[in-house]
């Protein structure tokens, strides 16, 4: 497995190294030159958002990886700058995939994407992201928004603000919505989380309400359109 991944890393380098753009007159100083890589199970939107980062000179490698044990093994021998992570990817979630990347990678810059669903600022940030872009954004916008991130900026739509209030899930409300979502009942989530079931069943209520929500399929459906749970 590990020799696989290697000799995908070095293929990976080969093909993407990217050089400045003809069209550019003087070089892009305003960005330090990055590694970016591009966590996505999406074959085509993968490739094309690897295509589209390739083409500015800010960019000297774009990696890809199709699971969060390949995006964890690739970050780790090629120590990208800034990582793209899908809401979605095969294996984990996106946000449990930018906090273990954090963990063990702090200096990284992580920017969250989702083609349908959407997470509020507060919960992508509490989660270390520090950029959302939706995959439906015009190529140029994405672009621009993933540059301002690599010069270190924080980008975030404004009207994700507006979901803050409704999905500012804690972290103990987020254990126990995956929980629930696996089929798990009260008593088994309390057990699980070495809580009692009134404060299980208090947190549930506060899941469903923040989600706006009634119910565990609903909840589930919910979570899984904003991205909260693979």
């Amino acid at each position: 497995m590990a020799t696989a991944m290697m000799s995908a890393i070095d293929a990976e380098s080969r093909i993407s190294t990217c050089s400045e753009r003809p069209e550019l007159s003087h070089p892009d100083t305003a960005c330090r030159p990055q590694r970016v890589l591009v966590v996505d199970d999406h074959e085509l939107v993968q490739a094309g958002l690897r295509a589209l980062l390739a083409r500015e000179s800010w960019v000297t490698m774009c990696l890809g990886a199709s699971s969060a044990e390949m995006a964890v093994e690739v970050a780790r021998r090629a120590m990208p700058q800034l990582i793209l992570v899908s809401m979605s990817v095969r294996g984990q979630s996106g946000l449990d995939l930018c906090r273990e990347l954090l963990a063990r990678m702090p200096h990284v810059r992580v920017v969250l994407m989702s083609s349908e669903g959407r997470v509020s600022t507060s919960l992508a940030q509490a989660h270390g992201a520090v950029g959302f872009i939706r995959k439906g954004m015009p190529a140029a916008a994405i672009v621009t928004a993933v540059k301002r991130v690599a010069e270190g900026e924080k980008v975030f739509p404004k009207a994700m603000s507006e979901l803050d209030d409704v999905v500012a899930l804690s972290k103990r409300e987020m254990d126990v919505l995956q929980h629930l979502v696996s089929g798990l009942s009260n008593p088994e989530v309390a057990a699980r989380l070495h809580l009692s079931r009134h404060t299980v069943k208090q947190h549930t209520s506060t899941v469903y309400r923040k989600l706006g929500v009634k119910n565990r399929a609903q909840a589930a459906s919910r979570a899984q359109a904003l991205g909260l749970v693979a």
